[in-house]
């Protein structure tokens, strides 16, 4: 408990002579003169608390969770969370084993607990949002998901692939966490949500960008850094003057999301996070906690240098299956496909590869949008990129004229210019991809052409059909 100031007794206060204007009273105006001074009586005394910093209000939030704990040592719906959270904040790196015999005990009724709901759901499976919850929490535990007890819960969480967005990307993240094996559809699906972060809750993207930032961290799928900075950006944007992102619990996910995270160096440039961590600060009650244990555990993540993102330890590595992600291949179902070039795969090829992706929209008013996110050499022309596409999606083949200065790209996607009509291809380069709602100037139309554009990495490509 950080220290009160008590001002001292008889300190004189600057006041208006008069009597003292009550809560009912009407407003007057008073007529600025030269004050005279009054002294605070003997019994009177001022307190002006200081906010405990954030190292003192985790501390103070642990207390309460601990002082919340229930007689069977768990924290009835709310375990999974808390012992994830109580992780989180373990930053001595002992595992559950080493710790103290309290918290020990909260772990075995938190296993109880998962052998019963998967016990009660033995024909029906279980609710995906606790069955990713409670995988969270096991790795952060150094325990395997999928060797529980005999039972595999990373396979429950993959086995389907439920509709809502929000737990879909939960289940992926948790699945991720645990070393396991991430398809690519789902790679696919969360780039998608990425991609139409409009069109989606501020819960839904904190949570896609936690478990794209998880993949990632697989030495395979560096590439797709580039493609959560948008996003990130976009979540950032939407922080408010205050500091949130709305509710309590939005505001914990999305610091998650956007602190400390190499997938998005621009994000910082669009949020605060000492505004966020104030916001959260200010709200926590004189018990240490925000309301309840629910709302507890999530601000106290959000407090914490660890985030959902990197549940696992580093030292829970050899205990855990080392199974890697899905490698990207060519081929897929969708608009939204990823093309590699095969040999594609460890840190050596990362340097040679370039990532970016590649767009057609056709009409003024952009009535069809398509778009490729693609992985190809370094130093490849733009012409050669065109070619890899065509083979990944018919919708991306084209015909070119072969002039002594290159190929002229007159068709595309079955569109073939109309000089008379004044329809044309244009080619531009853009920092981000392509947004029908903001299109691009002519400014950034490319400045040379498909043969002698080189593709960058990070950057984005719109071949764009319209009328000049």
């Amino acid at each position: 408990m950080l220290p009160c100031v008590v001002l001292a007794l008889g300190v004189l206060l600057l006041a208006a002579p008069g009597k003292a204007q009550s809560e009912t009273d009407a407003p007057t105006t008073v007529t600025t003169k030269a004050p005279s001074t009054t002294t605070i009586p003997s019994s009177t005394v001022v307190w002006v608390t200081e906010p405990l910093n954030e190292g003192q209000a985790i501390q103070k939030a642990l207390q309460y969770l601990l002082q919340h704990r229930q007689p069977d040592w768990g924290w009835a719906n709310d375990t999974h969370h808390v012992m994830l959270t109580l992780q989180l904040a373990n930053n001595t790196g002992k595992e559950i084993e080493q710790q103290g015999m309290e918290m020990q005990l909260s772990a075995k009724q938190m296993e109880i607990e998962i052998l019963l709901m998967m016990s009660k759901h033995h024909e029906s499976p279980p609710p995906l949002g606790r069955l990713a919850a409670y995988t969270l929490a096991l790795g952060a535990l150094c325990k395997d998901p999928r060797s529980f007890h005999g039972r595999d819960l990373v396979s429950a969480l993959l086995h389907r692939e439920p509709p809502h967005d929000l737990e879909f990307a939960y289940a992926t993240l948790a699945a991720c966490s645990s070393a396991a094996h991430v398809r690519r559809r789902h790679i696919r699906r969360l780039l998608d949500i990425a991609n139409a972060a409009a069109d989606h809750s501020l819960d839904t993207i904190s949570m896609v960008i936690l478990a794209l930032r998880c993949v990632v961290q697989d030495h395979r799928h560096r590439s797709l850094l580039h493609f959560v900075r948008r996003p990130m950006a976009g979540l950032a944007r939407q922080q408010h003057p205050d500091g949130s992102f709305g509710s309590l619990t939005t505001t914990a996910l999305a610091i998650q999301a956007l602190e400390d995270s190499d997938s998005g160096p621009g994000a910082h440039q669009h949020w605060s996070l000492p505004a966020a961590r104030k916001w959260l600060l200010e709200r926590q009650e004189a018990d240490g906690g925000w309301g309840d244990v629910e709302k507890t555990a999530a601000a106290v993540a959000a407090l914490t240098p660890a985030s959902l993102a990197a549940v696992r330890p580093p030292h829970c590595s050899d205990k855990l299956l080392d199974s890697r992600h899905e490698p990207f291949e060519n081929g897929g179902d969708g608009n939204l496909k990823v093309a590699y070039q095969s040999g594609h795969a460890g840190n050596e090829s990362d340097a040679r590869n370039v990532s970016f992706t590649y767009t057609l929209w056709l009409g003024t008013n952009v009535t069809e949008n398509y778009t490729l996110y693609m992985v190809a050499p370094r130093n490849v022309s733009f012409y050669h990129v065109m070619q890899m596409a065509a083979e990944q999606d018919p919708k991306f083949k084209f015909e070119a004229s072969e002039w002594p200065n290159g190929h002229y790209v007159h068709t595309l996607a079955g569109h073939k210019e109309e000089p008379m009509g004044y329809h044309y291809w244009l080619l531009y380069r853009l920092p981000e991809v392509p947004d029908p709602a903001s299109p691009p100037g002519n400014q950034l139309v490319a400045p040379v052409g498909v043969d002698d554009l080189l593709v960058e990495d990070g950057e984005h490509y719109l071949f764009w059909y319209k009328k000049l």
